[in-house]
């Protein structure tokens, strides 16, 4: 039997298009004869739909579209996943999945294990199915499972749930486990799921299909790396990464499909940072983009994301110079918006500054200086860019810090913090530097002296980054140590790390979580980003010591 894995792009809420996207890719499954098509979970209303979830009006529509598209399936054989309205209690819900086949739902399982860690929040919405779920197509014995239930693996993740629905299935002899799931991306998440697929293929002595989502939703990107894997583990079919596709592997012939996927870590990112924003804007409805061009390591890169997402037309360079920018930094930004190819407007701010300092030196009777002149360029930056955003309907301004700078405040709220969608957010200072080399492998899109200079917010004489905090690279590492891997400061000084910098960075970001409540959505891209997976209390006084 060829089975058939349509790796499709969904959109929240849009469920007529939706259904559109399955039935096309249904058709093109039966065009190269498969006899049982794969759909992602949730696919009929997108994945995560949250608190569309508590509307009768939605579910109404769900349950109207799943009707239609079981009235339009015939052959090949169709699974799909949906949120199905719990009869005997309302709510929660099951996060199900439906076999269907000539007009009619043959068979359908619910989602067992249902996660709540980290950006997860499932069981707001969802109540566990039973085990197992097994059903006999056309002679072959079948093993259904949905996303978090092939998780439940020791060495993967820490063990959660006391059920295992993989281990519930491994002494049915069953020919084949079908799961079907919406799987966050983030960097190394390709490798770490084919190794957990090859182990549960192992432990079940069965062939294993794999169908995950691609796209983007708000934050989340999702990065399809659809998989089968033989019963001794060995990749047998693989979709493409960042993109839709459609894959098939068949039972009888061993004939299967494998196509490339990214090779090197900052390719993969640049990748899901570029889909990451080119569906943001797509399923939003924006028209283009606005980027603050600084002359900076961290807006070229935004820039360049920005235009390989939209196209040149769609995005907007804004050159806002004040009298602390180096005529460099102008030069760099001119030259990256010419290699890009995209429209600019120069908006110097010397003079509202110098408006703004005036007034607020009369009403305190004292010159306006230090870190309060400093921050009320970043915020008069902001005021600009969110004007032109009303200027030009439809555009919206990308936010361009990094996660460096956000994990230890070193942002202005309501200045270099605005905009709609936060894209470097979760991407540490050496990844950016790694983004822009990776950019400019075949020819130098950003300019190379951009790649050389000290990092520097350029809002006092001669300032730099690193006169103000610790080196990157140290905080970088104590970064991704505490917030990534979640250990204690003593921890992350036991590696080697200065004690005296580890309680400086952990300090810092532990007092700017203000701010961070008040960020736009940043593109998750590592396991722990801040935002809607990191719900630290403002107000709180757990020592920064290991209570051990």
């Amino acid at each position: 039997m060829r089975i058939a894995l349509a790796q499709i792009n969904p959109t929240v809420g849009d469920l007529s298009g939706n259904l559109e996207r399955i039935l096309e890719f249904y058709e093109k499954a039966r065009e190269i004869g498969a006899r049982l098509v794969l759909f992602p979970e949730l696919c009929l209303c997108g994945y995560p739909p949250r608190d569309l979830l508590y509307r009768r009006e939605f579910l109404r529509a769900v349950k109207e579209t799943l009707s239609r598209l079981v009235r339009s399936i015939g052959e090949p054989a169709v699974v799909v996943g949906y949120p199905e309205e719990n009869e005997a209690l309302g709510r929660p819900l099951f996060n199900t999945l439906v076999l269907i086949e000539h007009g009619r739902i043959l068979y359908r399982y619910r989602k067992t294990l249902i996660p709540y860690y980290d950006i997860y929040e499932e069981p707001r919405y969802f109540k566990a199915g039973d085990l197992p779920g097994i059903f006999e197509f056309r002679g072959i014995r079948l093993g259904f499972t949905i996303c978090e239930d092939i998780w439940n693996e020791p060495g993967y993740v820490p063990k959660l749930y006391e059920e295992d629905p993989v281990e519930a299935l491994a002494s049915k002899a069953i020919r084949a486990a079908l799961n079907i799931s919406a799987s966050p991306f983030h960097l190394g998440k390709g490798s770490l799921r084919e190794s957990l697929l090859a182990t549960k293929a192992r432990r079940l002595g069965a062939h294993l299909f794999y169908v995950n989502q691609v796209g983007a939703q708000d934050h989340l990107i999702f990065d399809g790396q659809s998989l089968v894997v033989s019963p001794e583990g060995r990749v047998l079919a693989r979709a493409r990464d960042f993109e839709e596709d459609l894959v098939f592997y068949d039972l009888d012939t061993g004939e299967g499909i494998v196509h490339p996927v990214s090779e090197r870590r900052a390719e993969s990112l640049l990748k899901a940072l570029i889909l990451g924003v080119r569906d943001f804007f797509r399923k939003v409805g924006a028209r283009g983009a606005i980027v603050g061009l600084s002359g900076g390591i961290d807006s070229s890169v935004t820039a360049v994301i920005a235009v390989r997402a939209l196209s040149p037309e769609r995005v907007l360079g804004v050159l806002m110079p004040s009298p602390y920018n180096s005529p460099e930094s102008e030069e760099d930004a001119r030259a990256l918006a010419s290699n890009l190819g995209i429209r600019t407007l120069r908006i110097p701010i010397k003079e509202i500054l110098s408006v703004c300092k005036r007034t607020l030196s009369t009403a305190l009777s004292e010159e306006i200086s230090g870190l309060a002149e400093e921050n009320l360029q970043a915020r008069l930056r902001g005021l600009l860019l969110m004007a032109l955003s009303n200027k030009f309907p439809g555009y919206l301004v990308l936010n361009t810090g990094n996660k460096s700078e956000l994990a230890v405040g070193y942002c202005t709220l309501y200045g270099d913090t605005c905009g709609a969608l936060s894209v470097l957010g979760d991407v540490t200072k050496d990844l950016v530097y790694e983004l822009a080399l990776e950019i400019n492998r075949e020819r130098v899109i950003i300019p190379e002296r951009v790649l050389r200079k000290p990092p520097s917010a350029e809002l006092r004489p001669a300032q730099k980054d690193e006169d103000d905090l610790p080196p990157y690279y140290l905080v970088n590492n104590v970064v991704r140590a505490y917030v990534e891997e979640g250990l204690s400061p003593e921890e992350i000084v036991s590696r080697g790390f200065p004690e005296k910098v580890v309680r400086e960075v952990v300090g810092r970001l532990r007092r700017a979580e203000f701010k961070r409540w008040q960020l736009p959505p940043a593109l998750r891209v590592t396991p722990q980003a801040f935002g809607y997976g990191w719900r630290y209390p403002i107000a709180h006084r757990f020592p920064m010591e290991d209570p051990r």
